[in-house]
C-alpha cells in the first residue's frame, strides 16, 4: 500500500511539473508605451558641426524649421546633457534671442508670443556636446593618431548630439554641414551638395536629404575612407560603398550584388527605390553591427570578405551549420529598409515589426531570387526552428504588435520580431497568393509613402488592394502571440476510398494564445499521382474526410512549411522514407528528423541518410542529414559521417563536424584531428578546433 501511495505521489508530481512547464508560456511583462505626443511638426532640420577630436567634443548650430500643431508659446526638444549656448528665432531675416530652460533631457524654448498652426517658424540653437551614446569616437587602428566617428540613432539616442525631437512619429528633410581636417571625409544622408576647402586646411562637406525621414535615420560618418562605385541602379541611381583604406577589393566582392538588389526590390514591389543614392559604409567596431540610415547604410567591417571567407555575418558560429544572417542577407536586409522602415516607418516601437519583419522577409526574398526556391524554403525552416526554440527555452509568446516592455531592446529580439514576423508574412503570402500579396504590399508602400504606419494601416491596405477581410489573421498573428501545436493522424478507409484525417490543436490556451484559424495544404500521393487539398482548422479538434482511390504512399501536412507551427504526425517507417525523398523541403526535413528521433538505430534510417548524401543535389538537405547523424551515433552512422566529410560544400562538412560531438570519443577525436590538418575551409577547421577542445 505504501509503494502504491509513493507511486501516486511521484505521478502527481510529474503531472504537476509537466503542466507547469506546458503552461509556463506567457506574455512578457513591462511598462506600457503609448504613442508620444508632440506640439510641433518639423519640416526641415539642418545642422552645422565642428569637432574637437582629442576632447571628443562636438559644437553645432541646429536650424529647425517647423509649424505648431496647436496654439503654443513654447515647445520642447530632446537634448541629453547638451550645453545650450543660445537660441534665436529668425524673423524677417533677423535673429531674435529666445529664452529657454534646460535640464538633463530636454530644452524648453519660449517663443515670446502665441504661435498658430498655420505659421512656419525657424529657430536656431547654438550648442555643444560630449556624447557618450549616439555618437561614437574611436581610434582608427589602420591610421595611427586618427579617429573614426560614427553615429547610431535607433530609439532616442540622437538627442545625445542633436537638440531634436526623438519620436519616430515625425518626418522631415535634413541637412548636414560638417567641417573636418584633411584627410578626413564626412559622409551623411542624401546628396553631396558641395565640398569647400577652408583657409585653416579643413574641408566642409554639405549633404542634403531632400525627402522626409524620421530622426533616427539621420547619420554621420567621419574618417579616412576609400570609395568604390558600382553600376547605377536603373542607370540613374548612384550605388557605392565606402571602406577603410586598403580594403576596396573586399568591398567590391561583398557588395557586388547591391545594384541587382535595388532593382529587384523595386520590381518586386512595383515601388522604385525613392532616395537620391544608395551607399554602404564599413566601419571598424561599428556598435550596432548594421543600421539602415536613409541612403547610407552603416555596417561593421566584419561584413568585408573575400570568396574564401565564411558566409555568416558577425562572430564565428561554432554551434550551428547555417544562419539566415549571412553577409549577403544582411546587405539585402538593410537595403530593403529603404522601403520598409525608411519610406514607411513604424509610428513607434510597438509596431517595430512593420520595419524589421518586413526587411527580414525581404532578405529571404532576395535568397529566393538569387539562390532559388530550395534555399528560400530552407531559410524559412531555419527561421521557424529558431523561433520555436526561443519560445521553448524562454516561454515568451509576445505578439508582433506589443506595447508592454521595459527597454527598447526588448522589442528587437530577433526570434520574436525579425524571424517570426518574416514567416508570418510568408504565411500571409501563402493565403493570398503571390499576385494579391505583392500587389497589396505595393499598394501599402504607395499609399503611405514617406509616412508613419501602424499594423491596422497594413490590414486596411490589404482590404483596399485585394478586397480581403483579414481580421481573423491579424487577431491571431499580429495582435495575438504564440503558435499552434498540431497533433495529426489519419486512417485510410479502403472500402469508402477516403482518408479520415484528424487534426487537434494541443497548445495551451492562455492569455495571448488561443485556438488558431488557418488554411492548411494537405498533399496526398498514391501510385496514380499527387493531389493537394486545403482544409481549414479552427477548433480544438477537427475531422476531415478526403477522397483517395487507394492506399496513400504519403499524406503530407503543410509540406511546404507555410505555417508557423509545430506538427506531431506519427507515420510508418515506409511513409517517412517516402516523404524524405518526395515532399517539399520543409516536409522532407520534418521526415528526416522523425526518422532520427524515432528510429535512430534502424538500418533503413542510416541507409536513407546515406542515399541523401549520395544522390541529393541540394546542399541544405545533405547538411541536415550530416547534422542528424549525430543523433544516431552508431557505427553505421560513423561510416556515413565520413562520407559527408568528403563532400565539397563546406557547410555540409561543418554540419558533420558538429555531429561528431555525439559520437564515440575516440572516433570523434581522431576524425576532428584529421579535419584540422586536412580541411581547407576556416569555418570547418575552427568548428573542429572548438569541438575538440
Amino acid at each position: 500500500m505504501k509503494r502504491l501511495r509513493w507511486l501516486n505521489c511521484i505521478l502527481l508530481i510529474f503531472f504537476l511539473c509537466s503542466v507547469d512547464f506546458f503552461y509556463a508560456q506567457s506574455l512578457p511583462k513591462g511598462r506600457y508605451h503609448g504613442n508620444r505626443e508632440r506640439v510641433i511638426d518639423i519640416n526641415h532640420y539642418k545642422v552645422n558641426l565642428n569637432f574637437d577630436f582629442n576632447k571628443r567634443k562636438v559644437q553645432g548650430e541646429a536650424t529647425v524649421v517647423f509649424s505648431p500643431l496647436e496654439k503654443i508659446d513654447s515647445f520642447p526638444l530632446d537634448a541629453y546633457r547638451l550645453e545650450i549656448k543660445e537660441v534665436n528665432l529668425i524673423e524677417n531675416g533677423a535673429n531674435k534671442p529666445l529664452k529657454f530652460t534646460l535640464n538633463e533631457e530636454t530644452v524648453e524654448i519660449y517663443l515670446g508670443r502665441i504661435c498658430l498652426p498655420k505659421e512656419t517658424l525657424t529657430v536656431t540653437i547654438l550648442y555643444s556636446a560630449q556624447p557618450n551614446a549616439g555618437m561614437y569616437f574611436s581610434e582608427d587602428n589602420a591610421n595611427k593618431g586618427q579617429f573614426i566617428i560614427y553615429t547610431y540613432g535607433a530609439g532616442e539616442m540622437k538627442a545625445n548630439w542633436l537638440p531634436i525631437y526623438t519620436g519616430y512619429n515625425d518626418k522631415f528633410s535634413s541637412e548636414m554641414i560638417v567641417s573636418v581636417p584633411s584627410p578626413y571625409t564626412a559622409i551623411s544622408n542624401g546628396k553631396l551638395v558641395d565640398v569647400q576647402r577652408q583657409k585653416n586646411g579643413e574641408q566642409t562637406f554639405h549633404w542634403k536629404q531632400d525627402l522626409p525621414h524620421s530622426q533616427y535615420l539621420i547619420a554621420l560618418f567621419i574618417g579616412e575612407f576609400e570609395k568604390g562605385e558600382l553600376e547605377p541602379a536603373f542607370g540613374t541611381i548612384p550605388v557605392g560603398y565606402w571602406v577603410p583604406k586598403g580594403r576596396l577589393e573586399e568591398g567590391a566582392y561583398v557588395f557586388r550584388n547591391t545594384t541587382k538588389m535595388v532593382e529587384f526590390f523595386s520590381r518586386r514591389f512595383n515601388f522604385k527605390y525613392p532616395w537620391s543614392k544608395y551607399d554602404q559604409i564599413a566601419i571598424p567596431d561599428y556598435g550596432p553591427g548594421a543600421m539602415e540610415n536613409t541612403s547610407i547604410t552603416g555596417l561593421r567591417t566584419s561584413v568585408l570578405r573575400n570568396e574564401q571567407a565564411p558566409e555568416n555575418f558577425g562572430s564565428p558560429n561554432f554551434y550551428g551549420y547555417y544562419s539566415v544572417w549571412t553577409a549577403e542577407n544582411l546587405i539585402s536586409h538593410e537595403l530593403s529598409h529603404n522601403g520598409f522602415g525608411n519610406n514607411i516607418t513604424c509610428l513607434n516601437i510597438n509596431y517595430l515589426w512593420l520595419n524589421e519583419s518586413f526587411a527580414t522577409y525581404c532578405h529571404l526574398l532576395w535568397d529566393e531570387e538569387s539562390l532559388g526556391k530550395e534555399t528560400f524554403d530552407f531559410d524559412r525552416q531555419e527561421a521557424l526552428d529558431q523561433y520555436l526554440d526561443y519560445v521553448k527555452e524562454n516561454h515568451i509568446i509576445r505578439p508582433l504588435e506589443y506595447a508592454y516592455y521595459d527597454t527598447v531592446s526588448d522589442m528587437y529580439t530577433s526570434q520574436l520580431t525579425y524571424l517570426k514576423g518574416a514567416i508570418v508574412l510568408h504565411m500571409l503570402r501563402n493565403i493570398l497568393g503571390d499576385e494579391e500579396f505583392f500587389h497589396a504590399l505595393s499598394y501599402f508602400l504607395h499609399k503611405h509613402e514617406f509616412a508613419n504606419v501602424v499594423s491596422s494601416d497594413f490590414k486596411i491596405a490589404i482590404e483596399e488592394a485585394v478586397g480581403k477581410n483579414l481580421d481573423w489573421f491579424f487577431d491571431d498573428w499580429v495582435y495575438g502571440g504564440g503558435y499552434p501545436i498540431f497533433e495529426v493522424a489519419y486512417t485510410f478507409l479502403k472500402n469508402r476510398k477516403l482518408i479520415d484525417l484528424s487534426v487537434s490543436q494541443i497548445q495551451p490556451i492562455i492569455k495571448g494564445q488561443d485556438l488558431f484559424t488557418l488554411p492548411i495544404e494537405i498533399t496526398i500521393v498514391t501510385s496514380k499521382g499527387e493531389k493537394k487539398e486545403t482544409i481549414w482548422v479552427k477548433n480544438k479538434s477537427d475531422q476531415f474526410l478526403l477522397h483517395c482511390d487507394e492506399e496513400p504512399l504519403m499524406v503530407s501536412f503543410d509540406g511546404s512549411g507555410a505555417l508557423v507551427s509545430e506538427v506531431h504526425f506519427d507515420k510508418s517507417l515506409d511513409e517517412l522514407i517516402y516523404q524524405v525523398f518526395n515532399d517539399e523541403i520543409p516536409g522532407r526535413i520534418r521526415a528526416m528528423r522523425a526518422l532520427a528521433r524515432r528510429l535512430p538505430v534502424h538500418q533503413k534510417t542510416v541507409q536513407t541518410f546515406s542515399d541523401i548524401l549520395a544522390k541529393e543535389y541540394f546542399w541544405g538537405l545533405k547538411a541536415e542529414v550530416a547534422f542528424l547523424l549525430g543523433k544516431l551515433g552508431t557505427p553505421e552512422a560513423e561510416r556515413v559521417l565520413l562520407q559527408a566529410l568528403k563532400l565539397p560544400d563546406y557547410r555540409i562538412r561543418k554540419a558533420a563536424v558538429l555531429a561528431l560531438r555525439n559520437f564515440r570519443k575516440d572516433f570523434a577525436k581522431k576524425t576532428l584531428r584529421n579535419i584540422i590538418l586536412e580541411d581547407k575551409h576556416t569555418d570547418v577547421v575552427g568548428t573542429a578546433i572548438v569541438s575538440l577542445a
